[in-house]
């Protein structure tokens, strides 16, 4: 699914930092209400910390960030809050050539992360891309729901419905019996 570029204030101008030497190191904070992640999940109350270190080819961003996101529980579909804790490590690379405006080579590695024209760093994409393989693959509202009634549908965490027990298939009442024994 492609979702168009978010719209964030995560950008960070690192045209000073690209100018230093190697090992040079710029930090910042940030906070955003909301990242959307694609067209139906949305992370909110992003807070984090970003470290910028100079390398050969760019900045390498060292990020610890936290914000939550609302994914229906796989049992009952109701509603969860989760929270999802990023931390990752990923190198932006320089298009440009920061002191004589020179075009630089393609890095080799496979759909990397770039430094803009204009020395941003869009941590917005790198956040998304990293949240997205965060998610929980099975969220729960609570580690004890019940879910719901396979017969009729309501949600057993408001009370029982009073349907009976499914006696499971009737083929295998023999081996059932077996087990008596």
């Amino acid at each position: 699914m492609h979702i168009d570029k978010p719209m964030t204030d995560l950008k960070f101008n690192v045209a000073q930092l690209l100018r230093e030497e190697v090992g040079g190191r710029r930090s910042y904070s940030f906070a955003e209400d909301a990242l959307a992640l694609d067209d139906e999940t949305t992370l909110r109350q992003l807070n984090g910390k970003v470290r910028f270190t100079r390398s050969a080819t760019g900045v390498l961003a060292d990020t610890d960030a936290r914000g939550t996101v609302e994914l229906p529980c796989i049992r009952c579909l109701a509603p969860s809050q989760q929270l999802v804790h990023l931390r990752f490590h990923d190198e932006f690379h320089s298009r440009i050539e920061v002191h004589t405006g020179v075009p630089l080579p393609k890095p080799d590695e496979e759909d990397p992360f770039y430094i803009d024209e204009s020395h941003l760093v869009d941590l917005g994409e790198a956040l998304r891309e990293y949240a997205l393989l965060e998610l929980p693959m099975q969220p729960l509202c609570r580690p004890d729901c019940k879910g719901i009634c396979p017969t009729c549908g309501a949600d057993r965490n408001q009370g029982e419905c009073g349907c009976s027990a499914d006696e499971g298939d009737n083929r295998f009442a023999v081996l059932k019996d077996l087990l008596k024994d």
